[in-house]
């Protein structure tokens, strides 16, 4: 049995695997019980729904086909009397393409009854036309392979490497897919043109290998305990094993290593994007290109399609592929590419001196709600007048948290929806501190507007969020109370649907004001990195009634503003008189927290709070969030890499060599030496063009180089320390910055120049205290008072 077969019968919720009900939609799915199938409902509704239809579709059209009257152009019988030839029979080919969707589909579900139902709709169509116009030949080896039917799958691929171009495939008295069989350990000439096939071949070949492998570290080639494998064998292997000397399996082997190796070259000569498609877990599922040429990315997502669950279904021959076709990686050019039109950025001239980086929130992260309504008397025994600063200034603070503030805000629209409409903002964040502005005539993205009081509303809580850096006097939540039912539902509930549609409402209208919506979520995403909580409070008119006035007043200016500008609380528009106004802005640290954030938090808390303390360190722990956020302006001054998941991301990895070679610092460190395999760690480094490679894993006492560091960070790290460590070699000596040994070929810390940027690597798997002092310098925060 196959690990596919192991793992896919069972129910689609839980590990039960007797007294299963089928699905009555789809029925290749199975569930132990109504429960279950409720609750799976909505995961596989999509699946399930394009399967009924392409099955329904099929039997119109079968019916169509059987209910023929026959002519000149349409045999009586088809069926029968066209075996072998249905394509050429111009009626039949709303039917075979109607199949084909079917059978497609059911690949959408991956349980054996929906790959075994697939394969009989594709072995059929072969039968009916041969010719295969539909190119259903590259779907069945990898379904076989799926099944664990080796054999079939290597004696199909022979018999369609092996057919000449003489062969006759109207005439169905031919000898047809006769190949039984054949050797598959055999070295054989397999034609360069048929991608599927070659990239099949390969998958078929290295299965083998890593079969024996596992029975010779287990066994040493015996057959003894074949079946206390948790490794499943293959059949092929088993016999092989059983009906053969230990000598001559060695030899098989040997030649199947050598084999698989000159398979891999072939395929990548035939199509030099297949393995990094292959290895990218970015790419989401394969879909099948409108048009390809042979030796094109086209080429290699169409093979993918049919593929890529055999790959990922057979053990380990990931792994092995990611190391083996190493020497194939393309040293990655630039700029990246990313799909559908990049997003309006903020030109860096069009950034006043007090204003803060603008970022598009893409709705990773909400704001909370205060469902409450009080009294209007109880509003100040909440939040109370409180002197703060050694009694210097006085905010709202909650009586019964005092990391908690309240700002009031509100918006004015003077002749809203008439001509020459004037709009104005305004909060209260003290019973003496306020600010307040005009309505800009351009947005935080460089678009015109039109004022409106909802616009004004919306700029309110923007200024609110951006008006001081809360969390310096001492504050780690804020609430944000209006009397705008527009802010508080929309910040709170609307945005969820708006970020998941494409800023779409239910009825597909776009959404009004979404530049102050991205940049409100935008806002709610750069506090929540910092573990400050945003919250909004929906209150009645009259506790509002300082903020209202101010806005109506800020509206009725008579100097107009032109483009978006950031009030401090130090700006004229604010009659805060004294207290922390707007210091130079903090280097930006971006952290990419992909896979293991929790680990990293647990294990690297300590540098964590370090960086804190002297940045604004950002962390992000999804692949497309990432991707937006390092599409925006400015970039960041540091991109921590915390993981491997960017050695998989090829997307995302392009993204940030375009960043590093910009001049953004980039710093391997965290978890990322300990969560890579050497396929992984060493293609990373290839993209860069760095010669670079994975060396030992161990614990070592490593020296300092202050030659290479200068005298100003020599004197501030350790001049040697013990770590744990995944060493790396093939760094050039100028950019080694610990090793063992003067001259040694590793290094377990290197920092080197790429592009107009830095790159850093930190062997440590263990956060020490050395290696926080080194990501602090890399970062550019190691000063005197670390």
């Amino acid at each position: 049995m196959s690990w596919f077969e192991r793992t896919s019968q069972r129910c689609a919720v839980c590990p039960v695997r007797s007294g299963l009900l089928r699905c009555g939609g789809c029925n290749v799915i199975r569930y132990c019980g109504p429960e279950h199938q409720s609750a799976h409902r909505r995961e596989h509704k999509k699946a399930c729904t394009t399967i009924n239809n392409t099955q329904k579709n099929l039997a119109r059209e079968e019916a169509a086909l059987r209910e023929d009257r026959h002519d000149i152009l349409m045999p009586a019988d088809v069926f029968n009397t066209g075996v072998g030839k249905f394509w050429g029979i111009y009626g039949t080919r709303d039917y075979m393409r109607a199949r084909f969707a079917a059978a497609d589909a059911l690949l959408q579900v991956d349980t054996v009854a929906a790959v075994e139902k697939s394969l009989e709709h594709f072995t059929d169509m072969l039968r009916l036309c041969r010719s295969d116009n539909l190119g259903v030949r590259d779907a069945i080896p990898p379904l076989l392979l799926r099944l664990g039917r080796e054999q079939e799958c290597y004696d199909f691929l022979k018999w369609w490497a092996t057919v000449d171009d003489n062969y006759d495939w109207a005439n169905p008295a031919l000898p047809y897919l006769d190949i039984e069989n054949a050797n598959a350990f055999e070295s054989f000439d397999w034609p360069r043109e048929k991608l599927a096939h070659l990239v099949t071949v390969t998958l078929l070949k290295l299965r083998l290998l890593l079969d024996f492998q596992a029975c010779e570290r287990d066994f040493g080639y015996s057959a003894g305990g074949l079946t206390e494998f948790d490794r499943p064998i293959g059949r092929l292997v088993k016999s092989k094993i059983q009906t053969s000397s230990t000598q001559r399996t060695a030899t098989t082997v040997k030649a199947l290593k050598g084999q698989y190796h000159q398979l891999c070259r072939i395929v990548n000569h035939a199509n030099p994007y297949f393995w990094d498609a292959l290895l990218d877990e970015g790419g989401g599922v394969p879909v099948m290109p409108e048009y390809y040429a042979a030796g094109s990315p086209e080429e290699a997502q169409l093979v993918l399609h049919w593929c890529k669950k055999a790959w990922e279904e057979s053990e380990d021959a990931l792994v092995m592929v990611e190391e083996d076709t190493r020497q194939f990686v393309q040293v990655y050019k630039g700029p990246a590419q990313t799909a559908g039109p990049p997003a309006p950025r903020m030109a860096a001239a069009e950034l006043g001196p007090g204003d803060l980086e603008r970022r598009r929130g893409v709705g990773r992260v909400f704001p909370s709600k205060i469902q409450d309504t009080l009294p209007t008397s109880s509003l100040s025994d909440l939040f109370p007048a409180t002197p703060v600063s050694g009694g210097q200034t006085v905010r709202f603070i909650y009586r019964d948290d005092p990391g908690k503030l309240l700002l009031y805000i509100d918006g004015a629209c003077t002749d809203n929806g008439q001509p020459n409409p004037r709009g104005g903002w305004a909060v209260v964040y003290g019973p003496t501190d306020d600010a307040s502005g005009r309505l800009e005539e351009k947005g935080p993205f460089g678009h015109e507007s039109v004022p409106t009081s909802n616009r004004a509303e919306l700029r309110a809580a923007i200024a609110a969020l951006r008006l001081r850096n809360w969390e310096q006097d001492g504050f780690d939540g804020m609430v944000i109370a209006t009397d705008s039912s527009y802010v508080v539902d929309g910040a709170t509930g609307w945005t969820q649907g708006w970020t998941v549609n494409g800023w779409r409402t239910q009825s597909g209208r776009a959404v009004k004001n979404k530049d102050l919506w991205e940049l409100l979520l935008g806002e709610v995403e750069r506090w929540a990195d910092r573990g400050f909580q945003i919250t909004f409070w929906k209150i009645p008119r009259e506790l509002n009634v300082g903020a209202d006035a101010l806005a109506k007043a800020a509206a009725s200016m008579a100097r107009p503003e032109p483009v978006f500008r950031d009030v401090t609380a130090t700006s004229p528009q604010s009659t805060a008189s004294r207290g922390g106004g707007r210091t130079e802005p903090k280097p930006r640290v971006l952290a990419l927290c992909l896979d293991y954030e929790d680990m990293f938090q647990s294990i690297y808390g300590s540098l964590i709070a370090k960086i804190t303390s002297k940045a604004t360190i950002e962390r992000v722990t999804k692949p497309e969030v990432a991707l937006t956020m390092l599409s925006e302006e400015p970039p960041p001054s540091v991109i921590l890499v915390t993981d491997g998941a960017i050695t998989r991301q090829q997307k995302l990895c392009e993204r940030v060599i375009d960043l590093l070679r910009g001049g953004t610092a980039v710093i391997l460190a965290g978890c990322f030496s300990s969560m890579v395999t050497q396929g992984q760690f060493n293609r990373f480094f290839a993209r860069l063009g760095l010669p670079w490679q994975r060396g030992s894993y161990q614990r070592e006492s490593v020296k300092l180089r202050p030659q290479v560091v200068g005298d100003r960070l020599a004197a501030r790290l350790p001049s040697s320390y013990s770590q744990k460590a995944l060493f790396i070699t093939d760094v050039e000596s100028s950019a080694v910055w610990y090793a063992e040994r003067e001259n040694s070929n590793e290094a377990a810390v290197v920092f080197a120049t790429v592009g107009a940027g830095k790159l850093g690597y930190v062997g440590d798997v263990n956060g020490e205290e050395g290696s926080e002092a080194v990501v602090l310098a890399m970062c550019g925060l190691l000063d005197g008072r670390a």
